[in-house]
């Protein structure tokens, strides 16, 4: 769907809002005039762009004025094919031409609209195309057999995924993210049939074939769980046979109860940004909770370290993650020795299979902060004693951002 807005197209982005006469599961755009009037054409009944991006509906804004030019080619379009969705004009908001644009919007609306009304009469057909008044746009749709592009079932009241999808050559592109703190698990619903699904981790950049799906009246159903904020790229590529059903029941991992990892930790900053070369740490904490001003207000990286042994019911088969908890703000982790990468979004989770041991793991967690807290820190320095100098100013009372490995550590094994 397309929602022509005229002239006053905001020249900001608003957050993606569901039209309540769209409702769910049918994605949009928006333009305004110039795009309708040079990029805009009709074929094959839909509106399509230079780009490739084409729309089954071209919805005008609910007023009564309309350009006379826009008119001509909105007539243009519906001749050719095109379904138009919105009240009939009445005039020209202008005054260039006046009155004569005022008589051409008049004309035009008249043949284009017929006895539409919006009331009694809500649908009229001219040329090849149609016009549509006072109808919701999911009726028009469903009753064109178009079905929602992306639904969901499961969650509850508060969960809330978007979507965006793209075609490439044969391919079916689905972007999915949760908009949430918390994770979610779902069944997704997509308007693709006759092939297989697969899930592409943009964090990780693993690639694999869903496992778990059924196909039936032309659409797609699978299992997805999300983490908080987390997304998915859902890509149909390979034909497969029509009404097919995956194996397995779900396609994401299970996981057994997290297991708590204790004890203290020996954490060392950098001492060229005021941080001490080594210190203790009994619990962790947030660096701004700590009394120590190198701490306190530190910027940058700081390494914590620690020793511990894997609970024997802990390495028994399956595959061993470790959590990092709460990360202000990324994280690099190496175990053993052996690096096992970046984790800067959450869940903030290494798969330790292939480098733990039973005991004396030695593990060690680079943790970089943002820079805030320095330029507090630094704001009550003399201008000699600060660390950094930028034409970023922030008031020594502002408030501190939370920053260090806050945890828990804990250890998770597949069920």
């Amino acid at each position: 769907v397309c929602f022509y807005y005229g002239d006053q197209t905001p020249n900001f982005v608003e957050a993606k809002r569901v039209d309540p006469s769209l409702g769910p599961g049918y994605d949009y755009d928006v333009c305004n005039a110039e795009v309708l009037l040079t990029r805009m054409e009709t074929r094959d009944g839909h509106i399509v762009l230079p780009d490739g991006m084409n729309y089954r509906l071209l919805v005008l804004p609910d007023r009564r004025t309309m350009p006379a030019e826009v008119l001509r080619k909105i007539k243009a379009l519906v001749e050719a094919g095109a379904t138009i969705v919105g009240p009939k004009p009445l005039r020209d908001p202008g005054l260039r031409n006046y009155p004569r644009g005022d008589t051409e919007v008049k004309e035009l609306a008249d043949e284009i609209w017929g006895d539409c009304d919006g009331q009694n009469v809500r649908e009229h057909r001219y040329g090849k195309g149609r016009i549509f008044w006072g109808k919701p746009l999911r009726e028009i749709l469903v009753a064109d057999g178009v079905q929602p592009d992306f639904e969901y079932k499961g969650g509850n009241t508060q969960t809330s995924l978007d979507f965006i999808h793209r075609r490439a050559g044969g391919a079916e592109i689905y972007f999915v993210c949760n908009r949430n703190a918390h994770a979610e698990q779902v069944h997704a619903l997509f308007r693709v049939s006759g092939k297989q699904p697969e899930l592409w981790d943009a964090v990780t950049g693993e690639l694999r074939p869903a496992k778990a799906f059924r196909q039936e009246a032309g659409r797609t159903i699978m299992p997805l769980e999300l983490a908080s904020y987390g997304s998915y790229f859902v890509v149909f590529r390979q034909a497969i046979a029509a009404n097919v059903a995956g194996p397995d029941a779900r396609n994401y991992v299970v996981w057994a109860e997290p297991r708590a990892i204790g004890g203290g930790w020996e954490v060392a900053f950098d001492p060229k940004w005021g941080g001490p070369e080594s210190v203790q740490f009994d619990q962790l904490v947030s660096w701004t909770k700590r009394a120590e001003p190198g701490i306190k207000y530190y910027s940058g990286k700081a390494t914590y370290r620690k020793t511990f042994d894997v609970p024997e019911d802990l390495r028994k088969g399956g595959r061993l993650r470790m959590n990092l908890g709460v990360v202000k703000n990324v994280a690099e982790v190496r175990l053993n020795g052996r690096n096992l990468g970046v984790a800067w979004t959450e869940p903030f989770s290494v798969d330790i299979t292939d480098a733990v041991k039973p005991a004396g793991n030695k593990l060690e967690v680079d943790v970089i902060n943002l820079w805030p807290n320095r330029l507090i820190g630094d704001a009550a320095l003399p201008v000699e004693k600060r660390f950094t100098h930028s034409n970023v100013s922030l008031d020594r009372n502002a408030k501190l951002l939370d920053s260090g490995l806050l945890g828990p550590l804990t250890l998770q094994i597949t069920r």
